[in-house]
């Protein structure tokens, strides 16, 4: 019996050392907050330990691993849902951003995201590690095997060009 559990186990560990990457960027993605996708990475993994004895291909656990944390993010989201509805009984109403505000709210992010794209490879890289994920320039530096100084250079320059890719936008200096 125990031998079974150890080679569940490797298994298990091997399957999330190989996937574990991959499923945090598709969860960053979904959900961009870096709390909720370590949440549901966890939840995730879970799901997965207590059914690794029925999954029988490794080589497509990555999409049953997407299908538990879509899951998982689904019932998140409808779990505060209910949460701010039952909230929103008890509570005075509160101003909520005009469909103008929204509309240009999305515009500001998919102008931010476009001006991301332009950016050289590296820099988009380094910017992305350092703005989305938190990592600081040790870290990255660490990650990507170039000095922090490069690091800074990298950002330093992204900066740059995407203040000027933005300025035309009310509010960017």
């Amino acid at each position: 019996m125990t031998s079974i559990r150890n080679i569940s186990q490797q298994r298990f560990k091997r399957i999330v050392e190989e996937t574990f990457d991959r499923l945090y960027a598709s969860l960053y993605l979904l959900c961009n907050n870096k709390q909720l996708s370590e949440d549901i990475m966890q939840e995730t993994y879970i799901r997965l330990w207590k059914n690794i004895d029925q999954v029988q291909d490794d080589h497509t656990i990555i999409n049953l691993l997407k299908r538990y944390a879509r899951n998982i993010f689904l019932d998140e989201v409808r779990s505060a849902a209910r949460k701010n509805a039952s909230l929103s009984k008890h509570q005075p109403e509160e101003t909520v951003d005009s469909p103008e505000d929204c509309f240009k709210n999305r515009e500001l992010n998919m102008a931010i995201q476009s001006a991301i794209k332009k950016l050289p490879r590296q820099q988009q890289i380094i910017f992305r590690l350092h703005k989305e994920h938190a990592m600081s320039y040790k870290q990255i530096s660490a990650r990507m095997n170039i000095g922090t100084g490069t690091i800074e250079v990298h950002m330093n320059r992204a900066l740059k060009t995407l203040k000027q890719h933005l300025s035309h936008l009310q509010g960017i200096d």
